[in-house]
């Protein structure tokens, strides 16, 4: 068990760190084709081979932040098996995972997803219960939204979101001037 204070690991769980270093990447391989084909466009031939230093960087921070997500499932995941079908708080896992409290939500359902851990969480403290399934009930004043209905009521204007007329006529958005369906 790790005190909370030593040791709060934060969880990204996305990739979105790839993309950023993907786009340096390909901004850097378009100014190396275009300094060896002595395009001169807005200087990116002088410098945009330069781009390829902050996505290495990125790349590696990426990485690393795969990794620690890997472990801080791995973390919570063992914790939760070790502990059996008890009542956990948000609080009480970040402490022993050494998990930032902020990121416990976001760690649980993501092993929930995996298939990994099955809890529901009680709505009015906040406590978590382990080895439960989440079961939804519909609402006793539910009411099927029908997208035929709607559809035919209200018309949008799909650039700029202007309410239309339904029997109008018109072809074109007095809003913003485009074409409507």
């Amino acid at each position: 068990m790790s005190c909370g204070y030593c040791m709060q690991r934060e969880y990204a769980g996305h990739r979105g760190g790839f993309g950023v270093a993907a786009v340096f990447l390909f901004i850097g391989l378009i100014s190396l084709v275009m300094r060896n084909a002595g395009i001169q466009f807005f200087g990116l031939y002088a410098w945009g081979y330069w781009l390829f230093v902050p996505a290495f960087f990125i790349m590696i921070g990426s990485i690393s932040q795969v990794s620690m997500d890997r472990r801080i499932r791995q973390d919570v995941a063992s914790l939760i098996r070790q502990g059996g079908s008890r009542v956990y708080t948000i609080d009480e896992i970040a402490i022993e995972a050494g998990v930032r409290r902020h990121c416990v939500p976001r760690v649980l359902m993501d092993l929930r997803d995996l298939g990994l851990i099955a809890y529901t969480q009680d709505a009015r403290t906040g406590e978590i219960a382990m080895g439960g399934q989440a079961v939804y009930q519909q609402a006793a004043n539910f009411q099927p939204v029908v997208a035929q209905v709607i559809q035919k009521r209200y018309h949008f204007c799909m650039n700029c979101g202007q309410k239309l007329e339904e029997a109008s006529g018109k072809k074109y958005c007095p809003n913003c001037g485009s074409l409507v369906p």
